[in-house]
């Protein structure tokens, strides 16, 4: 196999293999501005979006999977850089219970605010702070899912490359555009470009499903304690809220995310439907 000319690292102490587990910290992503991915899913899909693939690591005695190993082979023949893993250094690096033998650094992509086009009748999300990495993911999930252009992030600790994040998105962080910028800068960019802002908040004043999609339209989650920001929901033009049956106040902001965007997706097929039919 191609992949076996690459070096072998045993030593924890390798620089190389340093590097790996530092990108696993927020410290290691920041200064480096990369992040580490594991997986045959996460690696073909990074691919397949024509993510900035920096180096692969790889363990041949558990890299056994077909595709993998062809996958591995021709990030190899392009010239991509690797090492290959000992089994104990490799299990160091992931997170699945079945280790599939490949993985690969990649570089983070964020769109500068000012590049971001807006479609007339696009669907955007932004997270303005989500502690847990997992629902995180769930969320870039449900975001490709339900047809988001692209997601703003409003907070430094809120970090989609987190390896938890990556694991739970189940790829779909390659599928979507990723915006970094200040609640001011957000703010600013959907009054200038007319998007509309919805904020989904316990205390909403409307209930979700009489929600008036106008176009574009963003929706703004906020954190699992806090919630969103004054600063947002002054700005938003309408406030939702999922109504709670027995003694529930809220859901699951991975869970409320899926509601919402689902219900304002399928306003704009139905927008679509009718437009076709009026032709």
């Amino acid at each position: 196999m191609h992949e076996k000319k690459y070096d072998l690292v045993s030593d924890s102490r390798d620089s190389r293999y340093l590097t790996l587990r530092s990108l696993q910290t927020p410290q290691g992503r920041s200064r480096t501005g990369c992040y580490v991915i594991e997986g045959i899913r996460h690696l073909s899909r990074a691919v397949e979006a024509r993510s900035a693939v920096q180096s692969i690591f790889i363990d041949p005695s558990v890299l056994s999977n077909h595709y993998g190993r062809k996958l591995a082979r021709k990030l190899r023949k392009q010239g991509v850089p690797g090492v290959r893993l000992s089994c104990d250094l490799y299990r160091t690096l992931t997170m699945a219970s079945e280790p599939q033998g490949v993985g690969a650094v990649i570089r983070q992509e964020w769109i500068p605010i000012n590049r971001v086009a807006v479609p007339r009748n696009s669907l955007w999300l932004a997270i303005e702070s989500i502690e847990s990495p997992g629902n995180l993911g769930t969320i870039l999930r449900t975001a490709e899912a339900s047809g988001v252009r692209g997601v703003f992030v409003l907070a430094d600790e809120c970090d989609p490359h987190d390896p938890a994040a990556i694991r739970a998105s189940m790829g779909s962080l390659f599928s979507q555009q990723l915006i970094r910028c200040s609640v001011h800068e957000f703010i600013a960019w959907a009054r200038a470009k007319g998007v509309t802002i919805v904020a989904s908040t316990p205390m909403g004043l409307m209930n979700y499903k009489d929600l008036p999609c106008r176009w574009p339209v963003v929706l703004a989650l906020g954190s699992e304690k806090r919630g969103l920001s004054e600063q947002i929901l002054d700005a938003a033009h309408f406030t939702v809220r999922i109504p709670m049956h027995g003694l529930c106040d809220s859901l699951n902001v991975a869970v409320a995310a899926g509601v919402l965007l689902f219900e304002m997706s399928s306003q704009r097929r139905g927008e679509g439907d009718v437009k076709q039919r009026t032709r």
